[in-house]
């Protein structure tokens, strides 16, 4: 088409230029929105919110290389050939998106498979049809209402602009170089806020705060612009308005069409961003028109219109929070609908069957029967590694014959600290004795949990505050966790107890820690090792449960804060192995929780890497001093398993200068750390203490 417009604009036709300004208006809408719809199948909501804002700003970058480009370009080759550089840029960029379709990830098949048979009503083909489409969403009625109103309020701060403009500089000249100055300020603004603000804000802060941001600073500016109408506050809320209309808004305006369904989205984002974006404008330049034009009212009347519009538009985005979150969820539901209906079918019980129903529209996805069983929520609830653990530890210990003797003494203290002894059976359910057998040190570890078990039995105030009590106050990490998972089960149980908030916030950040030190070991472990480790180390698997068992005491203190089933539905989905699953799961943990938690968990919120650091090499250098310190504290860490873990992992790697630490560890008097301790001097050679 430009090749066909630069042949004709050479005609003497006036119209054609016309006629290209016209299908240069369609054509600029309609390719980014193409753009756009390229991006949110190539990318899931957790990647858009690390990715689009970088993305975007090339398109902000692009403007202002363009016009560089133009300016010199008219001079050298002529204004009317730079339509042929045009073209050549759009054969490179049609190269561009046939590799990037090459890159489609797996999860477009299976949105494919998932989705309903496309509908043939698009906007030109069947209009009756496609409004039905629209007005049986609300989602996509809410999130026609945000583009429309945010383009019309937009239109409207900057028609009230101008005449603040004519006022200030009478002559034309004046008032080109200060436009001039005032839009390459914005647009620079605008590429800074993309460029470096806005992926912080939305992994930060959330998409809805970031759509929240706009309509709130032209609110406030509307009503101080009503009160206050002077040139420099219409000037920064015209400012305001262009540079993150442009950036944070249009970025984080884009993600809210990733849970729409592909057949959906190709339908109706055409429409909202040609259609109801263009009649946003025509709407407010009719307004601009009646109320300066025709009734010569002051310019700021405007904001008379646009403060309840901006609440309208805040409203609206509101709204529009709580749908997003529900089609993630019903996203997530469907696909474990999906596993759950194959399990059934291969013997799994009649409470976890499940069936996926779609409207007939194919608009609203909704799973008709996926309503987890709290008595099934699997390791959240019960404990399920003692015998995995204890594998491993014999792999690691038990079969060289040289460690006979010490690792038989390690094992059989590990298995005393896991299984209980027979004579749990003569535990009593008075909650005292319960209480005096879970705080006597001297009783088996496994012995102690059991009584935590009986105690919970009893679910009361009194009991969930006595929990609490020993998992902030208890030592061993063991007899912490089951006292976690005691507390999960009262929750499950739905007996309208009190859980405290802040204490549990803490212990959230008490295990974000643990985890993080396991994946220090793992990765100190890799660097240093002697030779290539083999996949089936049995070191490496045992940070590996440790770190599953980590990641689990996080769900289980989110269960107590949050809606239980959509924590479980995150948890559950992050064990699949695909990433685009996991990235959703994730992103819907990122709508259920607050931005002070969000940062809390940051660390294993990572869907390319979840539960697999211990399987990569590590990403970071570590040396001798830093590797010291984080062995020293993973030796003395309250979590026994991580204790002895460490402990086998430094005499394997014969590390010199942890040697001091092993032999102060042999004489500690916790038996466990003293008995691990003599292990790793064993696996260490004499040597290495040189």
């Amino acid at each position: 088409m430009l090749l066909v417009f630069w042949r004709l604009l050479a005609l003497p036709m006036p119209w054609i230029a016309g006629l290209f300004y016209i299908w240069v208006s369609v054509f600029s809408v309609l390719v980014v929105t193409l753009f756009w719809l390229v991006a949110n199948d190539l990318y899931r909501p957790r990647e858009a919110k690390r990715l689009f804002g970088f993305i975007g700003s090339g398109g902000i970058l692009g403007g202002v290389v363009g016009s560089f480009i133009a300016s010199i370009g008219a001079r050298v080759i002529g204004t009317e050939h730079l339509l042929l550089l045009s073209a050549a840029v759009l054969v490179l960029c049609w190269v561009v998106v046939q590799q990037l379709w090459d890159l489609t990830p797996e999860r477009a098949a299976a949105e494919d498979r998932m989705s309903p048979q496309p509908r043939r009503d698009t906007f030109l083909s069947n209009m009756g049809g496609f409004v039905n489409l629209l007005f049986e969403s609300r989602y996509l009625l809410l999130l026609i209402a945000v583009v429309g109103l945010s383009k019309l309020i937009g239109s409207l701060v900057y028609y009230q602009f101008n005449p603040f403009i004519e006022e200030m500089f009478p002559e034309q000249d004046a008032r080109t170089a200060f436009l001039g100055n005032f839009f390459s300020v914005m647009n620079l603004c605008a590429f800074v806020v993309q460029f470096f603000f806005t992926s912080w804000i939305l992994r930060r802060w959330g998409v809805f705060t970031a759509l929240l941001v706009l309509p709130l600073g032209l609110f406030v500016g509307s009503i101080g612009l009503i009160f206050i109408p002077l040139f420099w506050l219409a000037a920064t809320m015209e400012m305001f308005d262009g540079s993150l209309g442009y950036s944070l808004q249009q970025t984080s305006k884009e993600m809210l069409y990733l849970p729409i369904d592909r057949s959906i989205r190709y339908k109706v984002k055409p429409f909202i961003d040609m259609v109801v974006f263009r009649f946003g404008k025509g709407i407010a330049a009719l307004i601009g028109i009646i109320m300066l034009g025709q009734m010569h009212l002051p310019a700021y009347y405007l904001s008379y219109i646009a403060v309840p519009l901006a609440v309208v538009w805040i409203v609206a985005v509101f709204f529009l929070r709580q749908d997003y979150v529900a089609r993630i969820r019903t996203i997530l539901q469907a696909r474990a609908a999906l596993t759950q209906a194959a399990n059934s079918t291969s013997g799994g019980s009649q409470a976890q069957r499940a069936s996926v129903g779609a409207q007939p529209n194919g608009v609203e996805t909704s799973v008709t029967s996926y309503t987890p069983d709290y008595a099934m929520f699997g390791s959240l609830t019960n404990g399920h590694t003692s015998k995995q653990k204890l594998a491993l530890m014999d792999q690691l210990v038990g079969t060289q014959e040289s460690m006979s003797v010490y690792g038989k003494e390690l094992l059989a203290e590990m298995t005393t600290y896991e299984i209980p002894p027979k004579s749990s059976r003569t535990l009593t359910a008075e909650p005292a004795q319960l209480k005096r057998v879970i705080t006597d040190q001297n009783r088996p570890m496994a012995l102690r949990c059991q009584a935590v078990q009986r105690l919970a039995r009893g679910s009361s105030q009194e009991v969930v505050d006595y929990l609490f009590g020993v998992e902030l106050i208890e030592a061993d990490a063991a007899l912490r966790h089951e006292a976690l998972r005691a507390l999960v089960r009262i929750r499950l149980g739905g007996r309208g107890l009190e859980f405290p908030t802040q204490q549990i916030r803490r212990q959230i950040a008490r295990e974000v820690a643990n985890y993080q030190r396991i994946v220090h070991v793992a990765e100190i472990y890799r660097q240093h090792g002697r030779g290539p480790l083999t996949p089936d180390d049995p070191l490496i698997g045992l940070l590996r449960v440790l770190l599953e068992e980590s990641v689990e005491q996080i769900f289980r203190l989110l269960l107590l804060l949050y809606r239980p089933a959509d924590i479980h539905l995150v948890y559950e989905q992050l064990q699949i192995p695909e990433t685009y699953i996991r990235a959703d799961a994730i992103e819907l943990l990122d709508n259920l929780i607050d931005a002070r938690m969000r940062v809390i968990i940051a660390p294993i919120l990572d869907e390319d890497r979840f539960l697999s650091l211990v399987d990569r090499e590590p990403e970071a250098t570590y040396e001798p001093d830093v590797a010291y310190r984080m062995l020293q504290g993973a030796i003395w860490d309250h979590n026994s398993w991580l204790s002895v873990t460490t402990l086998c992992a430094v005499g394997r790697l014969g590390l010199p200068t942890m040697r001091g630490e092993l032999e102060r560890a042999s004489r500690d008097a916790i038996p466990l750390v003293a008995k691990a301790a003599r292990v790793a001097l064993h696996l260490t050679p004499p040597s290495s203490a040189a």
